[in-house]
């Protein structure tokens, strides 16, 4: 495992990359690294398709990245929605990719954190963060299958969620197969024992106190 004496997270927006070439390259490398296979034209769109995006970058003393999140804010529904976070191996484990969350929550200052993702570290990192503890604010919920109708209209402020099914299900959202992450956590692994290789779970925390309650 690599020592980094020190790091920061850098918070910016794809028009503050003067080498973009160079940060998709480190990025693929980190994801590929991570066993998120993917290629470059993918990574380049997934960090600079859209200019209104907002990066969050792992970086080390030397200014190399070890890790990345992008995030789309939608104020209209106070929600931001994670595309991913993916953390190179020599930091996994160390609370890095739960540094990334925190630092997004901070920043938007949004009342719902909403994803969709084949891997249930990310539910479980997520739901870490929901508001006052209470998991009954995290979606969908490891103990009921309601689902209120605020969290629909969540859901359906973002394209990448639109097409969520009855179990917050994204059918067919990726066009290749995702390998199979585990957590020891048997309920969130239920959950998730319902996805095909292609499909994506949608996820919806509370980080604030919700209007209902």
């Amino acid at each position: 495992m690599k020592e980094i004496k020190s790091f920061n997270i850098f918070i910016g927006a794809p028009k503050d990359f003067e080498d973009k070439e160079r940060a998709t390259k480190r990025c693929l490398e980190i994801a590929n690294n991570a066993t998120f296979p993917t290629d470059y034209q993918d990574m380049y769109e997934h960090l600079f398709g859209n200019e209104n995006a907002e990066l969050f970058m792992i970086m080390d003393e030397n200014s190399e990245i070890y890790g990345f999140a992008t995030c789309d804010n939608v104020t209209e529904s106070s929600n931001t929605y994670i595309h991913g976070i993916i953390v190179h191996p020599d930091i996994q484990g160390m609370g890095f990719g739960s540094r990334l969350l925190r630092e997004i929550i901070k920043k938007d200052g949004n009342v719902f954190l909403t994803a969709r993702t084949h891997n249930p570290r990310v539910y479980e990192m997520m739901s870490n963060e929901v508001y006052n503890g209470n998991t009954e604010l995290v979606f969908p919920s490891v103990t009921s299958h309601d689902v209120p109708e605020e969290i629909w209209k969540v859901l359906r402020s973002h394209p990448d969620m639109l097409e969520a099914d009855e179990d917050m299900i994204v059918r067919n959202a990726y066009p290749d197969e995702k390998i199979k992450q585990k957590v020891k956590n048997r309920s969130i692994y239920n959950i998730f024992q319902k996805l095909n290789p292609n499909d994506a779970q949608a996820i919806v925390v509370c980080t604030k106190k919700p209007k209902w309650l």
